[in-house]
């Protein structure tokens, strides 16, 4: 085929995808143009799972082996991303990155009891206490400044009816310490209430010190006022996932690293990443698809000009091109990379499965 033919059609292939799946146009997405959308990836869905149609459950299971299911496929894609950190880009003259740590709690019945402090006085900081342990990443290092660390500590806020068998007139209260020395010492960080409505413990506090550090592993202990074993997350065998946000800064006029992805938001039309959020629930899947509940779908769009985003010198080249004659196509904006998703689902059998797409949720884009 000659090659002029071959580039006629490339063109025509980047058009197609632009316009079916990312409806590259200056105005608005209007609601028509998010169910094509939602039709086009549902389509896709059941075509990549090998059915022509939604299966049609016989059989479906009680609450109870559905929450087991659940907790399967949390800690089946815990495995897949494990202390995975994920790159966004920040205002002004810096990088934020969003980084997950799987964090050890062990309750005190399996950790040594009976401290005593440098005067001999027995540790009397009560029997509602837990080791926390946190390992270092490779890409929390020394240089990054924390912004923020939350832990999911808890299944549900506390709040939640039948989830509290806490007294509702006393507080809830926290105390955190960090154990320092070889005999493990403890030296109290905070002591906070805490919220009926949240999740998520906040450990920035702790995290800053220990980030700036030279240390690999934090020790840290919780203590509370009232039996918390039953709230934890860890009560359902769900891993502990400790969330930090960190800064770096870098010098005014530096040219920002490739492959760090912003959505398009204030965009200037260039290739970025459009979002569409995926919810099994509105689309009538929740009857077969058992978790995850939604996801966040993600698009590549926008234009190509030269030096932006190049995948390789010979996109960065055809972009030269293009701008010196149309008649050389650009290059499209297209997916760089992919985090992996687990579907748990039932099969056309009627059975319960995992499925793994590696290649669907889309972290960057570039130009090629």
């Amino acid at each position: 085929m000659p090659r002029a033919l071959r580039d006629v059609g490339a063109t025509l292939t980047c058009l197609q995808l632009l316009l079916l799946l990312t409806s590259v146009e200056l105005r608005p997405h209007t609601r028509d143009e998010d169910r094509l959308q939602l039709e086009a990836i549902k389509k896709g869905i059941l075509e990549r799972l090998g059915m022509s149609s939604p299966p049609v459950v016989r059989h479906r299971l009680d609450q109870e082996s559905i929450q087991r299911a659940q907790r399967l496929h949390r800690q089946r894609v815990a495995e897949l991303m494990g202390n995975r950190s994920q790159e966004e880009v920040g205002a002004g003259t810096g990088t934020r990155r969003l980084h997950r740590l799987t964090a050890t709690l062990l309750h005190s019945s399996h950790i040594h009891q009976g401290h005593q402090d440098t005067q001999g006085n027995q540790d009397l900081r009560g029997p509602h206490r837990y080791r926390l342990l946190l390992s270092r990443t490779d890409t929390l290092h020394r240089q990054l400044q924390v912004v923020q660390a939350e832990l999911k500590l808890f299944k549900q806020s506390l709040a939640s009816s039948g989830m509290s068998p806490l007294n509702a007139s006393v507080p809830l209260r926290v105390s955190i310490y960090m154990l320092e020395g070889a005999d493990e010492t403890p030296k109290l960080l905070q002591s906070q209430e805490l919220d009926q409505d949240a999740q998520s413990l906040d450990l920035t506090l702790a995290i800053q010190p220990w980030a700036a550090g030279p240390e690999d592993t934090l020790h840290l202990e919780l203590t509370f006022t009232a039996d918390v074993s039953a709230l934890l997350a860890t009560a359902g065998g769900d891993l502990l996932v400790l969330e930090v946000v960190t800064h770096k800064t870098t010098s005014r006029g530096a040219r920002r690293p490739r492959g760090l992805e912003e959505e398009c938001g204030k965009s200037d039309g260039k290739c970025c990443l459009k979002s569409l959020k995926v919810s099994f629930q509105d689309i009538g899947w929740s009857d077969w698809v058992i978790a995850p509940s939604s996801y966040y779908m993600r698009f590549c769009e926008g234009s190509c000009p030269h030096n932006y985003k190049p995948a390789s010198m010979h996109a960065q080249i055809k972009a030269r091109m293009h701008s010196l004659s149309k008649a050389t196509p650009p290059p499209c904006c297209v997916p760089a990379g992919y985090d992996p998703m687990v579907l748990m689902h039932y099969d056309a059998e009627g059975r319960l499965v995992s499925t793994l797409f590696d290649d669907m949720l889309v972290t960057k884009c570039h130009c090629a």
